[in-house]
């Protein structure tokens, strides 16, 4: 049976990772950042594991991983992100402090959770790491402007892949980014996919994931995104 961790499964991407892997047959660890999504996550079918972490507590990834040790990760999924409503002024820029909050979540959590599961996954057969981003993301892509601290901090989540793809070929482990789409979810009424076939489409580019693809920077379709 192989083994999955996925961040931010409190509803959305993450929880449909969560509900399609399981009832595949995977056993999954869910990351939660709300205790009251154990319930919901217990409806599931399949072998769910649940686990109450903030991905941007260092202390707590330690402690989790340290719970883990011992047992392979075959494909770790870092879903977990946030958002800031846009301000009032020309940039429309949040406070400073909701921005540096975004990019604590967006962009150095998941280096932290990269880094705190690197041995489980290096363990495992299929030895994989995917990291949920956006084409909001890509410098090249963006002729609209505006969402600087979601764009800031999914451009640099994207550095960071890049730079994890390079430091982690050593250990076989292959790092991508994926771009689900514009998702119609809990929280994002006005996304044009559904979830179910975000998900998927994403589930089959990681079945067809090699070595030689790590760093890059793909769509939920299979197509790729320019940085």
């Amino acid at each position: 049976m192989p083994t999955a961790l996925i961040t931010g499964c409190d509803y959305g991407i993450g929880f449909e990772f969560t509900r399609q892997y399981a009832e595949d047959g995977w056993k999954v660890h869910a990351v939660c950042l709300d205790a009251a999504s154990e319930g919901k996550l217990s409806g599931l079918s399949g072998d769910v594991r649940f686990h109450h972490v903030d991905v941007s507590d260092q202390a707590a990834l330690a402690t989790l991983a340290d719970a883990l040790k011992g047992e392979p990760i075959d494909l770790l999924i870092n879903n977990a992100a946030t958002f800031a409503p846009d301000g009032p002024r020309t940039l429309m820029l949040p406070d400073m402090d909701e921005f540096t909050r975004v990019m604590r979540v967006n962009a150095v959590a998941p280096i932290y959770v990269a880094d705190a599961f690197e041995a489980h996954v290096a363990e495992s057969t299929r030895r994989q790491m995917v990291f949920i981003g956006t084409r909001s993301g890509s410098i090249g892509d963006n002729t609209s402007g505006g969402h600087y601290a979601y764009r800031c901090s999914k451009a640099a989540l994207n550095m960071a892949v890049k730079s994890l793809s390079i430091d982690f070929a050593a250990n076989g482990v292959t790092t991508v980014v994926l771009h689900p789409g514009s998702v119609a979810t809990e929280t994002r009424k006005g996304g044009q996919i559904p979830v179910t076939e975000s998900v998927s489409g994403m589930r089959n580019v990681i079945d067809g994931l090699t070595t030689d693809m790590s760093g890059s920077f793909l769509r939920y379709d299979g197509g790729a995104i320019e940085w």
